[in-house]
């Protein structure tokens, strides 16, 4: 009786109730941080464009450039919630749990012998992941890729049993194109997975030509208006990006990654995409997970090692299966098997004790070396009597943390005093003075020494302060000072007087 019961639960609702009992335990067991700190740049930006367009603020957010199309999918999070990090966090994680339900969905449907195990097993590993989990927590790109991803899979079988060629299927497939390709260089891999597919087994001639227009103009509008791709950095090591998704993000902050667990997903990859290339190519959905790997090679971040722990998982497991039923032949379930219950317990125990680690540093305050480099500059932003306008490295995510008015980082002038100049009505620079990229910059500091002061040297970067800043500003009013429990909490070295000792970065 009880069973036909639960056999008359629609699937739907089992989903709801596995989102609600894996969200409240990822914020029940403390693996979300609830304060403005760690988020991805790009998550920063669109937050605060959101916020302050609902709220009718008016900030330097629109000069940081063009957000990716994030944008567009927070307007609930900025009209319902407006300031709620907590809000955002939930919305992070019910995009991750639909990114991995769509996966669970592509794995039943790829391997009709043993895509329900794969499905459950891939699908389980893949919502405990330290390195997911660390995504979901920093609102990174790499859930709402898999879910562009997953989404324009079904978008396409649904548009080709459509008897339209021109519908609104047609016009939210190229929004999605759009959105996919403004996130991260991966997303590229969507249209052209898309127009492969359109190639491979059109409809008609005439419907695939209008596909591929509609994806042609589409992505070179994206690419044209320079959109996305924010704080990207280029030409990443792999290994270390595979280390952190399989120990947690914030692994570093403890310990010196090693590359070891890296190099070993890495092979583990390679043999996979050996006996599973051919495989992937056949969907839409396996397509784009591919080229999306192998453009993705050019960045090699953390997102890139997601794609690849997606590929690992959901493409590892049928092949540990078929092996482990190879090896135990009539030999009972145990021999059947008992080789991929050993590899779940393993990883899920590993996996959990990444979790645990992840949990502990968020509730020690352990904070990565650029948020520390932001919160020592807290002190000075809420001073009622200093007049405060910072370029940040990192201005979103600087704006969030201290709750007043941040710009971009200008650009390196050719020699110190250019760079003096260029810097007029400015109070604070704060930026990574060891970052290549800010090796111009860095040096025409230290040809002005004298213009400036150094309130804090860390390893994360520094912060300067210019001696002839303006005292008040002469086209807004200073923003007002938080409220004490709105503001992240500033440590006790952070909290001390700055230093007005003369150094150079």
């Amino acid at each position: 009786m009880s069973k036909s019961l639960l056999e008359k639960i629609p699937s739907k609702a089992w989903a709801y109730l596995l989102l609600l009992a894996w969200g409240g335990a990822i914020l029940g067991f403390g693996l979300i941080n609830l304060t403005p700190f760690g988020l991805d740049e790009g998550a920063a930006m669109a937050l605060l464009l959101n916020w302050s367009v609902v709220d009718q603020v008016v900030n330097p957010v629109t000069t940081y450039g063009g957000p990716d199309f994030r944008a567009l999918l927070f307007i609930p999070l900025g009209l319902y919630w407006s300031g709620s990090i907590l809000a955002a966090k939930v919305f992070s994680l019910i995009v991750t749990f639909g990114a991995a339900m769509l996966l669970y969905r592509w794995a039943r449907q790829r391997d009709p012998q043993y895509g329900d195990e794969t499905a459950l097993i891939a699908t389980g590993l893949l919502l405990i992941a330290p390195g997911v989990i660390g995504l979901a927590d920093h609102m990174d790109v790499g859930p709402y890729l898999i879910a562009a991803f997953g989404l324009g899979w079904i978008l396409d079988r649904k548009y080709r049993a459509s008897e339209h060629v021109i519908s609104s299927l047609y016009f939210i497939q190229l929004l999605l194109v759009a959105i996919a390709v403004t996130l991260h260089p991966m997303g590229l891999a969507y249209p052209l997975a898309l127009a492969w597919s359109w190639y491979k087994t059109p409809k008609s001639p005439r419907q695939r030509n209008q596909v591929w227009i509609g994806i042609g103009i589409a992505t070179g509008i994206i690419l044209a208006m320079q959109t996305g791709w924010i704080a990207l950095q280029w030409m990443s090591n792999p290994f270390l990006s595979l280390s952190l998704m399989l120990q947690g993000l914030g692994a570093t902050l403890v310990k010196d990654i090693s590359p070891i667990p890296g190099i070993i997903a890495a092979a583990v990859l390679a043999l996979i995409l050996l006996k599973q290339a051919r495989t992937l190519l056949a969907d839409l959905f396996g397509t784009s997970l591919l080229l999306g790997l192998l453009i993705g090679l050019l960045v090699a971040d953390v997102n890139w090692a997601f794609v690849a722990l997606v590929l690992i998982l959901y493409c590892g497991t049928p092949l540990l299966i078929r092996a482990n039923v190879m090896l135990g032949k009539h030999t009972g379930f145990v021999g059947q098997r008992g080789l991929v219950m050993a590899a779940l317990l393993v990883t899920a125990t590993l996996f959990m004790q990444g979790d645990k680690a992840h949990a502990l540093r968020i509730e020690s305050g352990l904070l990565s070396p650029s948020d520390e480099l932001i919160q020592a500059l807290i002190p000075e932003a809420t001073d009622p009597d200093k007049h405060f306008l910072a370029a940040s490295q990192w201005p979103a995510r600087t704006m969030l943390v201290v709750r007043a008015d941040v710009l971009p980082l200008p650009p390196a002038a050719k020699n110190g005093e250019q760079q003096l100049a260029m810097m007029k009505g400015l109070t604070h620079i704060i930026f990574n003075h060891n970052d290549p990229d800010n090796s111009q910059l860095a040096r025409n500091f230290r040809e002005i020494t004298s213009a400036t002061i150094t309130l804090a040297r860390q390893p994360g970067g520094v912060i300067l302060k210019l001696r002839d800043a303006p005292k008040e500003s002469l086209h807004a009013p200073k923003p007002a000072k938080p409220l004490d429990n709105d503001t992240p909490e500033v440590s006790a070295s952070s909290a001390k007087e700055p230093s007005t000792k003369e150094q150079s970065p």
